[in-house]
C-alpha cells in the first residue's frame, strides 16, 4: 500500500492506492457526512484509483496536543469510535496516527478510514498513546500522568470501549421507552427540590462559617493594628504635655500634641467601626434565626393532606427546564434570576460534574419575553443544537450540550 503527501492550491491531502473491488464501507466512504472522518474523494491517475483524503481543511493533533485536555480528547475519541461503528464500519480500518490525526474547530477528533488498512484498534490505540507521550510538555505534570495512567490501563485491562468510557467517567445515555406518570413526575420534581433546598442550606452554612473564620482573622489584625496606633498617640500625647509644661509653648511640642491627638482619634474610629460591623453581624444573625424558627413554626402548623389535595407553593417562577438525556442527571429547573450553570459550588445556581465542564459554565437569564443562554468563558464552550454559540435566544425543543452532558430545553 502506497501512500504520499500532495498540496493542491489551498489545501492538502493524503492520497493511498485504491483497490479495484468496491465494498459496503468504500460506498460508505465516498458519501459519508461523518464528522469524525476526514472527507475522501476516488481519483483516477495513471489508469489507476486512489483515495484522496482531504487534510488542509483541519489542524493537525501535533500543533495542538498540549493545550488540550486529555482526559477530554480522548472522551471525545471514543464518542468518534461509537459514531463509526453505527453506521457498521470496522474500527480496526482506521488509521491511528499521530501524523492522520485532525482536529475541527471544535478541537473534535477526525480519524482516516482506510478499508485497506487493518490493524487492531487496542493496539493502535496503545501505539498512539506512546507517540503522543514523546511530544507533550512535561511541564504539565497532571496531563503527562494522566498519558502515563491511561496507557498503563489500556496495557494491563486490555478493555473494551465501555471499560474505557467508564475509566473516562463518561456517563451512559438515556435508555429510550422509559416514562413515567404524570403524578409519579411530580413526586419526583418535589422530592428533587426539597433535596436542593437541603443542599442549598448546607452549602450556606459551610461558607458562612469559612466566612466567618477569615472574618475573626481579620478582626483580630485590625484590632492590634488600632491598637498600637492608640497606644502610640496617647504616650507621645503624655509626652508632649509633659514638655510644655517643662519649657512652655514651643511649636514643635504643639505640633506633636495635635498630631498625637490626631492619630489618638482614628484608632479610637478603626474600634468604633469594628464594634458598629460586630453589632450588623448580630443583628443578621438574630433575623437569620427569626426567620428558621418562624419557618419552624409554619412547618408545625402544616397539616398533611392527601395526594389529590396538596398544593405546590411556587416561591420563584421557573422560566423553564433542562430535561437531560442521562438518566443518572435529574431534571434542572431554571429561575429568571440569572441562572448559572458550572462545576464549582461558589458561585452558581447548579453543578454538574462531569467532563468538559468548567467552574461557571454558561448562564440563563430573561430579556424581555426571551429566554436567552450565554456562555461564561467555558473552556470548552455551548453548543445548541450542534452549533457552539456566545449568547443567543432559546426555543422550546433546543437541544444544549455541555461538556459531554447534553439536556433539552423545555419552555413554562
Amino acid at each position: 500500500m502506497k501512500e504520499q503527501w500532495i498540496r493542491e492550491g489551498f489545501s492538502s491531502y493524503y492520497v493511498v492506492d485504491k483497490g479495484q473491488k468496491l465494498t459496503y464501507e468504500k460506498n460508505i466512504l465516498r458519501c459519508h457526512t461523518l464528522r469524525c472522518l476526514l472527507p475522501c474523494e476516488f481519483r483516477m491517475q495513471d489508469g489507476k484509483e486512489y483515495y484522496y483524503y482531504e487534510t488542509g481543511i483541519y489542524t493537525t493533533l501535533r500543533e495542538r496536543i498540549n493545550m488540550l485536555d486529555p482526559k477530554l480528547f480522548f472522551a471525545y475519541l471514543i464518542e468518534s469510535f461509537e459514531e463509526t461503528e453505527s453506521y457498521l464500519l470496522n474500527l480496526d480500518h482506521l488509521k491511528l496516527e499521530l501524523e492522520l490525526l485532525f482536529l475541527d474547530k471544535e478541537d473534535h477528533p477526525v480519524l482516516c478510514y482506510l478499508p485497506e488498512y487493518e490493524k487492531n484498534i487496542l493496539e493502535q490505540l496503545r501505539n498512539f498513546l506512546e507517540e503522543c507521550i514523546g511530544i507533550i510538555s512535561t511541564q504539565d505534570k497532571r496531563k503527562v500522568r494522566f498519558y502515563y495512567e491511561f496507557h498503563s490501563f489500556l496495557v494491563k485491562e486490555k478493555p473494551n470501549i465501555e471499560q474505557m468510557k467508564s475509566y473516562l467517567e463518561i456517563r451512559p445515555k438515556e435508555k429510550v421507552g422509559e416514562k413515567q406518570s404524570k403524578k409519579e413526575n411530580m413526586l419526583e420534581i418535589t422530592e428533587k427540590e426539597q433535596n436542593r433546598e437541603l443542599e442549598i442550606n448546607e452549602d450556606h452554612e459551610k461558607n458562612y462559617n469559612y466566612e466567618s473564620k477569615e472574618k475573626i482573622v481579620r478582626k483580630r489584625l485590625w484590632k492590634t493594628f488600632y491598637g498600637v496606633i492608640c497606644a502610640g498617640g496617647f504616650s507621645t500625647m503624655i509626652y508632649c504635655i509633659i514638655q510644655i509644661f517643662k519649657y512652655g509653648f514651643y511649636y514643635l511640642f504643639l505640633a506633636g500634641l495635635l498630631c498625637s491627638i490626631s492619630v489618638m482619634c482614628l484608632g479610637v474610629y478603626g474600634f468604633y467601626k469594628l464594634w458598629k460591623n460586630d453589632q450588623n453581624n448580630i443583628r443578621n444573625v438574630d433575623s437569620y434565626d427569626e426567620a428558621q424558627e418562624h419557618t419552624t413554626s409554619l412547618d408545625d402548623q402544616t397539616t398533611l393532606l392527601a395526594d389529590d389535595e396538596k398544593t405546590v407553593l411556587l416561591l420563584e417562577q421557573p422560566i423553564g427546564r433542562l430535561i437531560p438525556k442521562n438518566d443518572e442527571l435529574t431534571e434542572i429547573v431554571i429561575n429568571d434570576n440569572g441562572f448559572i450553570i458550572g462545576s464549582c459550588m461558589e458561585g452558581t445556581d447548579y453543578q454538574i460534574e462531569g467532563t468538559g465542564i468548567s467552574r461557571r459554565h454558561l448562564r440563563f437569564y430573561k430579556e424581555g419575553k426571551n429566554i436567552c443562554c450565554e456562555d461564561l468563558n467555558s473552556t470548552n464552550g455551548v453548543k445548541i443544537n450542534g452549533r457552539k454559540i456566545s449568547k443567543c435566544v432559546l426555543h422550546e425543543g433546543d437541544r444544549i450540550k455541555i461538556g459531554l452532558e447534553e439536556f433539552l430545553f423545555k419552555e413554562e
